[in-house]
């Protein structure tokens, strides 16, 4: 763990989030700071600064929980699509240098979307109206073969 590092705070239980789904591995939770209703995160319990630092046989429960958490987002939210993807290094905007893969869900009624829109804090309200419209879809996506 390192102590500085809030996803590890996160998975230590020092650091509230809201969570969508945790088992022993990843913990998937909304972003504190989303780009759209909906955005959330798949971060691992151990610290690693990036993807590529991630041993490959640790690969396989963060891309399962990414697929599952991404179709129950997809669906709660009733987007049209959705963003999957990881940033590596401060060159390619990575803020927080332990891994984390993005769920963005997108609408085609936005062709329009811009990444440097100004980004608030998620309020308690806001969240936990999110976490009930994905989690029932979560339920449905984790049994699907």
């Amino acid at each position: 763990m390192s102590q500085d590092c809030v996803f590890c705070k996160i998975s230590a239980g020092k650091e509230h989030a809201y969570k969508i789904f945790e088992n022993e591995k990843v913990i998937a939770l909304l972003d504190r700071f989303p780009i759209a209703p909906g955005h959330s995160l798949v971060i691992t319990k151990k610290h690693y600064p990036d993807f590529i630092s991630v041993p490959d046989e640790e690969l396989f429960d963060l891309a399962r929980v990414s697929k599952i958490v991404g179709l129950a987002v997809k669906s709660g939210m009733n987007a049209d699509g959705i963003r999957l993807f990881t940033n590596v290094g401060m060159a390619a905007s990575q803020v927080i240098f332990h891994v984390h893969i993005h769920i963005v869900p997108m609408w085609e009624k936005e062709p329009n979307f811009t990444w440097f829109r100004r980004r608030a804090e998620i309020t308690p309200n806001a969240a936990n109206y999110i976490l009930n419209k994905i989690k029932p879809y979560l339920n449905e996506t984790l049994f699907r073969p």
